[in-house]
This record gives C-alpha cells, structure tokens and sequence, in this order.
C-alpha cells in the first residue's frame, strides 16, 4: 500500500511541466500596417514560472537599452500559457505610422518565480527593418536582454 502510494505520487510529478519564456523571434523585415507573428521562445526550466502578461514595442535605431518604445500591443498569458514547453504564437499589428528604417522590437514580461511567487520583469529586443513588405524570415534574440527583479 505505501509503495502504491509514493509511486502515485511520483508519476503525478513527472506530468507537471515547468518551462520559461527566454526570448522571441519576429519578421526581419516588418511593413507598417501589416499583421504579423511574434514567437515568444521558451524552454525546460527547474522550477514552475507563472507568466503573468507580455507586451510588446518598436523604437527607432536601437531604441533605449531595456525600454519599450513605442507600445503596439500587450496581453494577458496566465496559467493556460505559462509553463508549457511549446512555442507561443502572438499575433499583432506594426502601426502604419512607424517610421521606414532600422529599429529595436522589444518585449516585456512580467512574471513570478517559484514557489514563493518572485516577480520578475525581463525584457527582450531584436534589431528589425520597418520596410515595404513583411518577411518570412525571423530574427531571434539570444537570450535575456535584461531582468529585473
């Protein structure tokens, strides 16, 4: 009876996931007006990560380390998106009136850690085109941009 039990209790652990948002890839090229897709990027993490909410901007050149830019969009992710080890797709709208050039798309996550709930801000960026038409090929961040805690 009390193997029975530790082993129930053990395969209820290997069906928990734990995963966590470490970047995003969007289209190389990007045209104002344009719909698109931004892969927010994750992977296998040690602990349980509750995703909170994203949002996402664009800045002229290469923005300001850590910001923002301009807002375009921002959503809630929660418990139906947190900790789940598949790619997420987040589609949104470049605003018409962004400038043609070079610029920084960037995204911010809040975010709470662990069992004790630790809140985190981490943001992301990728150098993008604003040009004549959207791109099939994405460019992707390495890593973390930054993390605040």
């Amino acid at each position: 009876m009390r193997f029975e039990t530790i082993l129930a209790a053990g395969a209820s652990l290997l069906t928990l996931s734990s995963a966590r948002i470490v970047g995003i890839a969007v289209p190389e090229t990007i045209k104002p007006g344009d719909t698109f897709n931004a892969i927010i990027i994750v992977e296998d993490y040690i602990q349980s990560v509750y995703d909170v909410a994203i949002a996402f901007g664009i800045a002229p050149a290469a923005g300001y380390p850590g910001s923002l830019g301009t807002p375009i969009t921002s959503g809630y992710l929660g418990p139906a998106q947190s900790n789940v080890l598949q790619n997420i797709t987040y589609a949104m709208s470049m605003p018409a009136s962004t400038a043609t050039g070079q610029a920084k798309f960037a995204a911010a996550l809040f975010s709470l850690y662990g069992a004790v709930s630790d809140p985190t801000i981490t943001s992301f960026n990728v150098s993008v085109t604003i040009g004549d038409s959207t791109s099939t090929n994405l460019v992707s961040n390495n890593g973390f941009s930054s993390v605040s805690v």
